[in-house]
Formats: C-alpha cells, sequence, structure tokens
C-alpha cells in the first residue's frame, strides 16, 4: 500500500513516499501534490523523501517526473531525498537518474535548504 504525507515547514516543504508507487496510487497521489503546489505558489523549494518506496513502476516514476516539471515551471527546486536502493536502480534502469537532483542525507540536506 502506498502513502503519501507532506509537511510544510518555513521555507520548503517535505512530500514523504512510502510503499509501492504504482498507477492506482498515482491517480490520488497527483491530485494531492497538485493541491499541495498550488499551496506553495511561486518558487516552491519541494524535497520528495523516497527512502521507504518499496516499489516503483512507470506511473510512479512519471509521478516523480510529473512533481520535478511542475516544481520546475513554477520557479522552483525539486529534490528527491533519501533514495533507496529500489529508487535509485528503477531510476538509473529507465535512464533518469541523472534527471533528478539528490539529497543523500540530512547533513545534505540542510546545506540545500532556504534560509
Amino acid at each position: 500500500m502506498a502513502d503519501m504525507q507532506h509537511e510544510a515547514m518555513d521555507n520548503w516543504t517535505k512530500l514523504s513516499l512510502s510503499g509501492n508507487i504504482t498507477y492506482e496510487a498515482t491517480q490520488t497521489m497527483k491530485a494531492q501534490a497538485e493541491a499541495i503546489l498550488a499551496e506553495m505558489g511561486e518558487n516552491p523549494f519541494l524535497v520528495c523523501d523516497v527512502g521507504r518506496v518499496t516499489f516503483l513502476d512507470s506511473s510512479g516514476i512519471g509521478f516523480l517526473v510529473f512533481l520535478n516539471n511542475k516544481v520546475r515551471q513554477q520557479g522552483g527546486c525539486f529534490y528527491l531525498y533519501q533514495p533507496n536502493d529500489v529508487v535509485l536502480k528503477t531510476l538509473d534502469l529507465v535512464q533518469l537518474l541523472a534527471f533528478f537532483e539528490l539529497i543523500e542525507n540530512e547533513s545534505a540536506l540542510i546545506t540545500c535548504i532556504p534560509v
């Protein structure tokens, strides 16, 4: 089962994904994400924690691409945070690993967060 939680910080938002990110899950997640991004306004700073993702199908990959593109269209920054082996191998397999900006750990996150 997939889950998506979000937490608004002072200057950025953390979106946490977990479970199997599949077609069924992304239908609901996309609508929720669009509402979150609308609340963030111009120049959003979105960190997507994918450390607890257990499976990513083509729709899950498409969802991550959608988030990245939508945030950048709004003039913002999008990062994948703590990508695990499942996420890294899947994105590498479809040659999209370099498409995303990755943050490996909390200390790297702290250096990226806007003040």
